[in-house]
C-alpha cells in the first residue's frame, strides 16, 4: 500500500498506484525538521476520524484525507491488523497536520525517526 524511506533530511512516503486515486498524490515528502512527534498506534484505523475524502471500508481500510471536527487534517493510509504511526507535523507541512500510516515495521520506523529527529 505504501513505502516509507528516510533519505538525508527527508521522510518520503510513496503510495501504491491504486491508492493514488484516494490520496490524490503519488508521494509525500516531509523535511525531518517539520516532524513534531511520532506515536506508535496499535489500531491506526481508529486514529482517523471526522469527514473524509477517500476510501473507507469500515473496520478494514482507510485511504485518503480525514479532517477532524477541530480542523486537524490527516493524510491516512491505514488498514486492519497492521500497526501504524501517527506522525504529527509542524506548520502543516505538505498540507497536512498529521500522517496516519499502517506499516509492518512501525516500531522500528518510529525508533529511526526519533533517532534522526534528535
Amino acid at each position: 500500500m505504501l513505502q516509507v524511506e528516510i533519505h538525508r533530511e527527508t521522510l518520503t512516503i510513496s503510495f501504491a498506484p491504486w491508492t493514488r486515486l484516494f490520496t490524490r498524490t503519488g508521494a509525500v515528502s516531509v523535511p525531518l525538521a517539520e516532524i513534531a512527534e511520532v506515536h506508535l498506534l496499535d489500531r491506526p484505523l481508529a486514529a482517523a476520524t471526522g469527514t473524509h475524502h477517500g476510501l473507507l471500508v469500515s473496520g478494514v481500510i482507510k485511504v485518503g484525507t480525514w479532517t477532524s471536527l477541530t480542523g486537524v487534517k490527516r493524510l491516512v493510509a491505514a488498514r486492519r491488523e497492521v500497526t501504524g504511526l501517527r506522525i504529527a507535523l509542524k506548520n502543516r507541512a505538505p498540507g497536512y497536520d498529521e500522517l496516519i500510516l499502517s506499516v509492518p515495521d512501525a516500531e522500528q520506523l518510529q525508533r529511526r525517526l526519533i533517532a534522526v529527529m534528535a
